[in-house]
């Protein structure tokens, strides 16, 4: 029914976004420059069926959306809103090896002196993140409740070191490109129009946006969630190099091992909510690694 309903409002939202594309067309044809003391009745046949385009995209777009991060449920997460301070000598060793981490960046001196560790139930294994308290006191490191005790002191300098390479990654050009060629089209045809308004006319740049602005858009929002995903990827292929091309992957190997919740939802997408997903799942993150390590040896194999 999860599925069901993720395609009925993306299609529904898709033919929303047709009636104000053609509309816009419609309206631009006709010379309308969107103040409303200038609509005739002309207009009116564009500008209504716009405005019910806008309400069907904006409000299937939504609700497409929130299906797209709902589904699946097989594997129901527990997410009590609730933090629990650990004291132990686990918690100090954590916080020992992001000490030392954060002592050779630049970071404010309340993220370099933490001293609290508080294990969240709301957070995702692949997030890392400080709740602030105040400008006096150090902030609290948040880790996800899922890695407690669970994990060897190695396997959190890994972690640790990995979480806070993706901050600051090395080859910077090579983990955009997903990104900047995904945002590539959208930018032309901003260019364009806007080069259409300087030699040509007004007129000329609003009519050639709405024609082909929105499909560029369209494309863009398409492509958003693949491309997040090769840069996710990417920016870990560059940490491998960094810890060691077997570490990272082992580390993986054993949080997946782990069956954590929100692993296995991830693992059931399929479909659109799979492609338009725009972070990888833990299997995926270990068959990038793999397929690095296989084209820079291709005598070696990793196991999966």
């Amino acid at each position: 029914m999860a599925s069901l309903g993720l395609r009925f409002y993306t299609v529904a939202a898709l033919v929303g976004f047709g009636i104000v594309w053609s509309s816009g067309i419609y309206l631009a044809l006709i010379g309308f420059r969107g103040n409303p003391a200038d609509c005739s009745s002309s207009c009116l046949l564009g500008a209504v069926p716009e405005g019910l385009g806008w309400l069907l995209f904006l409000v299937s777009g939504y609700r497409a959306f929130a299906s797209l991060f709902a589904y699946p449920r097989r594997e129901k997460v527990k997410r009590a809103k609730s933090l629990e301070i650990g004291h132990g000598l686990e918690e100090e060793r954590i916080l020992e090896i992001t000490r030392e981490i954060l002592a050779h960046r630049r970071v404010a001196k309340r993220l370099r002196n933490v001293a609290t560790l508080a294990w969240s139930d709301t957070q995702r294994w692949d997030w890392l993140r400080f709740k602030w308290q105040s400008y006096r006191k150090p902030s609290i490191l948040l880790v996800s409740a899922g890695l407690r005790g669970r994990l060897e002191l190695e396997d959190w300098k890994t972690y640790l070191s990995w979480h806070y390479l993706q901050h600051k990654p090395r080859q910077t050009l090579y983990v955009a490109q997903p990104m900047l060629r995904a945002m590539l089209p959208l930018i032309l045809f901003i260019a364009v129009a806007a080069s259409l308004t300087v030699n040509i006319g007004q007129y000329a740049s609003i009519l050639f946006g709405s024609i082909f602005v929105p499909p560029a858009l369209l494309l863009f929002v398409y492509q958003f969630g693949p491309s997040m995903r090769k840069l996710f990827l990417r920016l870990d292929t560059v940490a491998a190099e960094s810890l060691g091309r077997m570490t990272l992957f082992s580390l993986f190997q054993k949080i997946d091992g782990l069956k954590l919740p929100e692993n296995e939802n991830a693992k059931k997408r399929v479909g659109w909510s799979a492609h338009l997903s725009p972070e990888p799942n833990i299997t995926e993150r270990m068959a990038n690694l793999q397929g690095a390590f296989q084209s820079r040896s291709p005598n070696s194999q990793v196991h999966i």
